[in-house]
């Protein structure tokens, strides 16, 4: 009635999705029982539903606290319909979150039955079975051959032929009949060792070594008395009494349900995949991890690899995530508990003052709000915090190994590290905190007894000083906390306390040493007084001794006056004539250098114009002897040619003499091409006299050219000189 009740609600298809509506409810029903055992159980029926349904409530065994849940899962019973490949992830699922698979077909118990079970092959696929090979016979479970590591978390197999009326033949060792489980055993699920019967081979043997155990159960057709059920009362048998049915069906009923049940047990995760070790019990949310990491697996298209190592590793992530929650659970709670501790006492003697003083001081922004822990406090706070999170990780981890591993690391973590744990650095920043308020606290309270010390006409005595300063040290240990109250006395304290007793000491001397120098002062005043009178005499005698100097000085000036005037006439006179002879002098040293640069520039353009004109000679006999070297060139060429053009025409004419026809034409062709080359060489010649014209003519020009730049340089270097004579004639 359950899972009918459930037809209207979204189910798993193809891909199996943890996201559908009632897997999400089975989930949850798992989640919620957090401290509960529990096991699953699968029925297996053909042809009635899509997908996997999970119920939401589940059978609770009296007295013990074991859930069992069922999983309903659609019919793979026509290997003509359906996918394969949903077919294999919907059972492999089953197979791997379920501790019944109960199996149930209304066929023949024969081997034409195993082609149901096809996807039980693709489960084997998925997950490598190293099973131990013996032979491959056998009949009984007892002879199965040994199981892998991944077998522990195949579940045990039921299988239910419904509707069952054969009557099986008899034993030959004993004439009895077969039971239908005897039958199938002995019968049926016997491996034929031949290539065709492969893909049954293969089935029957994960039958017998795959799943945790196999039983076969029949159950007959329903009837009412010894009345079958109509068509129609077949499809409302819910609505029918249960006692109406005939009660072998009832029996066969009763026995498939109790044999059930008695297979379910709670479901274990994170052994070492020996039979020995299976894990401890999971609970609800751990389970439902599980489950969601089956889907994954089932989905993906790869091989699943050892299912133990992988429930392991999902209980180690796990315990991971809860130690992790446990650290920042403890980290949370211990800063919101020294956040919330006060910064200060108050009540002291009555008058609430550790209140005033500090209030005022976190006004002003010169201690923090947040509190300060004695330390007693916070190594008992910190157990007391420590100890419930550990009683919670003791019902989240069910291994007792990762149990303890969990609570080392969370202990580790959090105090039992000097250095690195959280309750260390808490230490660090409580004793910060109380470092800075109390060095706070008693600045404020020490500053104000401190402007009474240090008054202007202060008369306070060593013993008066004492006292007030004990007083402010009392009253600072009754109001500060934390641990640095003691070396914050010891320190700042007893820092201000020397300075103030060193400060009075040196008050009381320094005012012994004022009176001496006020003493002292008056005998100064008199002796400047007397001082004053002798200065006042050496003035009146320096002013006389300045009046005599006075006169003095005038009369030199005059003496000087008149000596510079008739030095100053003689000097005059004698500088006229020196500067008249050295004009003279001047005059003819520059007739000299004149006449000296005259002659240079006549030598020079003497010079220039015999160098040109050696250069045009030079220029006329290169361009005769070149026109001489060409003549004779050309004359030596033409008489070449003709004494070649002679030796032809002999040659030619001695052959005409003596070659018939044919040669004859071919002499003709030679004379042809010799005619051709000659016209060739007298153009190549002509060519050649062309270019060495060309040659000559260009080097005339290029020799001109060079004259006249030489000729311009000759003329600039003329100027020039010319110019420094003029300069220096001018000068």
């Amino acid at each position: 009635k359950d899972m009918r009740a459930l037809e209207d609600v979204d189910v798993v298809g193809d891909d199996l999705a943890s996201s559908s509506r009632i897997w999400r409810n089975g989930m949850f029903a798992l989640h919620a029982l957090a401290h509960c055992f529990f096991t699953c159980m699968l029925l297996f029926i053909i042809s009635v539903y899509s997908g996997i349904w999970i119920s939401t409530s589940a059978i609770v065994r009296p007295g013990s606290n074991t859930y069992t849940f069922l999983l309903d899962c659609e019919g793979t019973g026509d290997p003509l319909e359906g996918s394969e490949t949903s077919n294999a992830r919907i059972a492999l699922t089953c197979i791997l979150i379920s501790s019944v698979f109960l199996y149930n077909n209304t066929g023949r118990p024969d081997r034409s039955s195993l082609q149901f079970l096809s996807y039980l092959n693709t489960v084997r696929r998925r997950i490598p079975m190293h099973i131990a090979a013996n032979g491959g016979g056998g009949g009984s479970i007892s002879s199965a051959a040994q199981p892998s590591s991944n077998r522990r978390n195949f579940p045990a197999f039921l299988w239910a032929f419904r509707d069952f009326f054969l009557q099986l033949p008899a034993r030959k060792d004993s004439g009895k009949p077969y039971t239908l489980e005897e039958y199938m055993l002995e019968r049926v699920l016997v491996k034929s060792n031949r290539r065709q019967d492969d893909e049954d081979d293969a089935i029957i043997d994960s039958l017998l070594n795959d799943f945790r155990s196999l039983d076969v159960l029949s159950i007959g057709y329903p009837k009412r008395g010894d009345v079958p059920f109509s068509p129609d009362e077949l499809s409302t048998l819910d609505s029918i009494p249960w006692a109406e049915f005939d009660d072998e069906f009832r029996t066969q009923i009763e026995h498939a349900i109790a044999l059930s049940l008695a297979k379910t047990a709670p479901f274990r995760l994170g052994g070492d995949g020996t039979a020995d070790d299976l894990g401890p019990v999971a609970h609800g949310p751990l389970f439902a991890s599980w489950c969601h990491r089956v889907v994954d697996l089932v989905n993906s298209e790869d091989v699943i690899p050892d299912l133990p190592d992988l429930q392991q590793r999902l209980m180690q992530g796990i315990a991971d995530e809860k130690v992790k929650e446990a650290i920042e659970s403890y980290a949370t709670q211990m800063e919101k508990w020294l956040d919330e501790c006060p910064v200060y006492n108050d009540d002291v003697d009555g008058k609430r003052d550790g209140m005033v003083i500090a209030a005022d001081m976190v006004s002003e922004n010169r201690i923090e709000g947040k509190g300060v822990a004695e330390d007693r406090d916070l190594e008992r706070q910190s157990l007391g915090v420590l100890v419930e999170l550990c009683k919670d990780l003791r019902k989240e981890i069910t291994s007792e190994r990762l149990l303890d591993e969990s609570m080392d690391r969370v202990k580790q973590r959090c105090v039992k590290d000097e250095h690195g744990s959280i309750l260390a650095q808490l230490r660090e920043t409580n004793a910060k905190k109380s470092r800075e308020n109390c060095e706070a606290i008693a600045r404020k309270l020490y500053m104000t007894f401190r402007s009474i010390v240090r008054e202007s006409d202060t008369k306070m005595s060593m013993k008066q000083f004492e006292v007030g300063a004990n007083a402010v040290e009392t009253k600072y240990r009754a109001i500060a906390r934390g641990p640095a109250v003691t070396s914050t006395s010891d320190t700042f304290l007893k820092e201000q306390k020397d300075a103030d007793r060193v400060f009075l000491e040196r008050v009381g001397s320094i005012n012994a040493l004022y009176k001496d120098t006020l003493q002292k002062k008056e005998a100064l005043d008199k002796d400047v007084e007397q001082k004053n009178v002798m200065v006042t005499e050496l003035k009146r005698s320096i002013e006389q001794i300045n009046r005599q100097h006075q006169l003095q000085v005038e009369k030199i000036n005059k003496d000087t006056q008149s000596k510079m005037k008739k030095m100053t006439e003689d000097h005059s006179t004698e500088l006229n004539a020196a500067i008249e002879k050295q004009k003279k002098e001047e005059e003819k040293n520059i007739a000299a250098l004149q006449d000296d640069m005259n002659a240079k520039l006549q030598k020079v353009e003497e010079d220039r114009a015999a160098e040109l004109k050696r250069k045009q000679e030079e220029m006329e006999a290169a361009r005769k002897e070149a026109e001489t070297h060409l003549a004779a060139e050309v004359a030596a060429r033409e008489e070449r040619l003709k004494k070649e053009e002679a030796a032809h025409e002999q040659e030619i004419k001695k052959l005409l003499s003596t070659a018939d026809a044919n040669m004859k034409r071919e002499i003709m062709a030679a004379e042809e091409k010799r005619q051709a080359d000659k016209v060739k060489f007298q153009a190549e010649l002509d060519r050649k006299l062309t270019d060495a014209e060309k040659k000559r003519a260009e080097e005339i020009r290029a020799r001109e050219a060079r004259l006249k730049e030489e000729e311009k340089r000759h003329k600039e270097e003329l100027e020039r000189v010319r110019k420094e004579l003029n300069e220096k004639m001018e000068l």
